[in-house]
C-alpha cells in the first residue's frame, strides 16, 4: 500500500462502505491518500425511520464520511429496487474513474447476499475496464492506467475465503464512530458492536491482532520501479 495517493470506494448504499472498509479507508487517509466514495443507490426508506428527512440521513452520511477522512464523498442516487445497470450508470462511474484515477479500487465482493450489492460489483467491474480502454470519450477522453489493487470488501455475507487482510488495529475505533453516525441505521440493527465483533473475529483468523478487515483480490498489478520504464507516474 506504499505510495498511494488515490483510492477508489464504490458502495451499493450508504454506510456499506463504513462497514466494508472503513477502517482501511481511515488507514490510507492517516497515510496521506485521498479517498472518494461513491454511493450508487440512494436511500432506502423504513417504518423504523420513516420519521428522518432526507436532509437529515444525507447529514448522516456526510457526518460518516467526515470521521473517515474522506475527501469526497459522490452520490448517484440511483433509485432502490429499480436499480439497472444502464450505459448512464456506467458511465457515471466511468467519469469518476477517469477522474480519480485511483491506484486501489474497493467494491462490494461478488458473492453478497444482497442482489443490489452484487450489481455494484458488476457495474464497477466493467466500468472499471471501460475507463481502461480508448473507447467511451462521453466520459472523458484520457484512459485511466489499472488500478494497482482492486479489493472486494463484505457486507451482508461474510466471505468464504479471502485473499487479503488489513490490520485496522489502530482505526476500529474511528470506524465505529462513522458508523454511528448512521443514527437511523441503528434503529435496524446494532451495527456498530456487529462490525466491531467481526473486526475481532477476522483479526482472529488471520492477522492475529485486535481488528482486521479481510478482502478478495479482484485485481493486482506490480507498479513499475521509479524511473524505470514506465516509471513515470501518471
Amino acid at each position: 500500500m506504499t505510495g498511494v495517493t488515490d483510492v477508489l470506494v464504490v458502495a451499493p448504499h450508504p454506510d456499506d462502505d463504513v462497514i466494508g472498509c472503513g477502517g482501511s479507508i481511515a488507514k490510507h487517509v492517516r497515510d496521506g491518500a485521498r479517498v472518494t466514495v461513491v454511493i450508487v443507490i440512494g436511500r432506502e426508506r423504513s417504518a423504523l425511520d420513516d420519521a428522518v428527512t432526507d436532509a437529515e440521513f444525507a447529514a448522516e452520511t456526510e457526518a460518516a464520511a467526515k470521521a473517515l477522512g474522506v475527501h469526497r464523498c459522490i452520490r448517484f442516487d440511483e433509485p432502490s429496487r429499480d436499480f439497472t445497470l444502464s450505459r448512464r450508470v456506467h458511465l457515471n462511474l466511468v467519469r469518476v474513474l477517469r477522474e480519480v484515477r485511483p491506484q486501489v479500487v474497493y467494491l462490494p465482493h461478488d458473492n453478497d447476499d444482497d442482489v443490489e450489492h452484487r450489481m455494484v460489483h458488476q457495474l464497477t467491474t466493467e466500468a472499471l475496464w471501460m475507463a481502461q480502454s480508448e473507447f467511451f470519450q462521453e466520459a472523458g477522453d484520457r484512459p485511466m492506467p489499472a488500478p494497482r489493487l482492486v479489493l472486494g470488501y463484505e457486507v451482508w455475507a461474510p466471505m468464504a475465503r479471502f485473499q487479503y487482510a488489513e490490520d485496522i488495529d489502530g482505526q476500529i475505533g474511528t470506524k465505529v464512530e462513522a458508523m454511528r453516525a448512521y443514527v437511523s441505521q441503528l434503529r435496524h440493527a446494532a451495527w456498530d458492536e456487529a462490525i466491531r465483533g467481526l473486526a475481532r473475529y477476522r483479526s482472529a483468523v488471520s492477522t492475529g491482532t485486535g481488528h482486521a478487515e479481510v478482502f478478495q483480490v479482484l485485481g493486482l498489478r506490480t507498479p513499475p520501479p521509479a524511473g524505470g520504464p514506465g516509471g513515470v507516474r501518471d
